[in-house]
């Protein structure tokens, strides 16, 4: 017999830990399905901003490798330029104990994990949604999508539309003590020597993360490219303990993130910023968005979930489309970008606003008269 719940979350990453959390303080009944045992290991940068780890109502310090306070920017390895603040811009963490950390939160609140449970199918039946893994099969009024990239919930339910992909390839780097001690609280990102896109290099407790990432049409070449900065920062003998790729979802216009009984978080939805590819932020705010508007419905006992979308559009979606269209110059014309940062501080500090979530990119494109202020700036770098 199948055991029913309020709702059923299909991935334990930030965005369904987080709405599992949210969902368990409010007593509803919710069921975590992941297809990994946790802890699991995640390929990512693993670089929460301020503004991502503030929309948490918990310290997440615990689980920080590091507290990055200064970022190193360099165009193809040449001469930095160094920006500080004394507050932290963000925390670097290994995803697999990050997560897990949300997930006991969760279950601390009454959430139910179910780990190893791969879902092979979701079907909408009536006044419920059925779920089935490998080996079992669930039955819940609603169900959440926050199973990323390749996201099954989407695919069932033919969600699965308007994303475009980046591509990102990160590996764990063990370094000498005396070089690994050169990084603390510093993270780095180049322009230039990966067309289209970046590299970075963010350190943890015992080790730095560096990777590389751009579009996923101009990706054939990027393995080479991420070998080629590797080998090019100086930092010693090093060993690489672990390596991998991952597509970045990001969606396009007209993006549905709901349908009838189901709605999409983060990357499922595809609400990875096209510009960093960032997407944790988006992630936990999406989850946010969506436990309002489920606690609503089952309240009411009647699902009215477009008013998820209405949301995402106004809080998350505004905001893709200007960083969409930033994109495109900034991906185009790096060594301007890198310009404007030698012209003066104002980059930076607007650069600084929105890692602490002090401003946000509609704020900074109106502060600038529009695009073609922007662009005016770009042209005079």
């Amino acid at each position: 017999m199948k055991k029913n719940y309020d709702v059923t979350i299909v991935g334990a990453g930030p965005a369904g830990a987080t709405l599992a959390y949210e969902l368990a303080k409010k007593g509803i009944g919710v069921l975590l399905l992941e297809k990994e045992k946790l802890p699991r290991y995640k390929c990512c940068a693993g670089g929460v901003t301020s503004k991502a780890a503030r929309l948490l109502d918990f310290d997440i310090s615990e689980v920080a490798e590091d507290v990055i306070h200064e970022v190193s920017f360099t165009f193809n390895l040449g001469s930095p330029y160094l920006g500080q603040h004394t507050q932290p811009l963000m925390y670097t963490v290994m995803r697999d104990v990050f997560d897990h950390f949300l997930v006991k939160r969760a279950q601390g609140l009454g959430a139910v994990l179910m780990d190893g449970q791969k879902v092979t199918q979701v079907q909408v039946s009536g006044d419920w949604v059925e779920i089935s893994t490998d080996d079992s099969a669930f039955r819940s009024r609603l169900v959440v999508g926050a199973d990323g990239a390749y996201s099954i919930v989407a695919k069932e339910l033919g969600m699965g539309r308007s994303i475009e992909y980046l591509m990102g390839i990160e590996s764990e780097i063990v370094v000498p003590e005396e070089e690994l001690a050169k990084w603390k609280s510093r993270a780095q990102l180049d322009l230039g020597c990966i067309p289209g896109g970046y590299a970075w290099i963010f350190p943890k407790r015992d080790h730095l993360s560096i990777g590389a990432g751009c579009h996923a049409s101009r990706a054939r070449d990027l393995y080479a490219r991420h070998q080629k900065f590797l080998d090019s920062l100086n930092i010693g003998s090093y060993t690489i303990a672990r390596s991998g790729s991952h597509l970045i979802p990001t969606c396009t216009k007209g993006r549905l993130v709901w349908q009838n009984k189901a709605l999409l978080l983060g990357d499922a939805a595809g609400l990875a910023e096209p510009l960093t590819g960032e997407g944790i932020h988006n992630a936990i705010q999406s989850a946010q968005l969506a436990a309002a508007v489920i606690e609503g419905s089952l309240v009411s006992g009647e699902v009215e979930l477009q008013d998820y979308q209405e949301a995402v559009d106004k809080k998350i979606m505004s905001e893709l489309r200007i960083v969409r269209v930033l994109s495109k110059f900034f991906i185009r014309f790096p060594h301007l970008a890198f310009g404007m940062l030698n012209q003066g501080d104002a980059l930076w500090r607007a650069l600084c606003g929105l890692m602490l979530g002090e401003i946000d990119y509609a704020a900074i494109k109106g502060r600038a008269g529009g695009f073609k202020g922007i662009f005016k700036r770009l042209l005079r770098a």
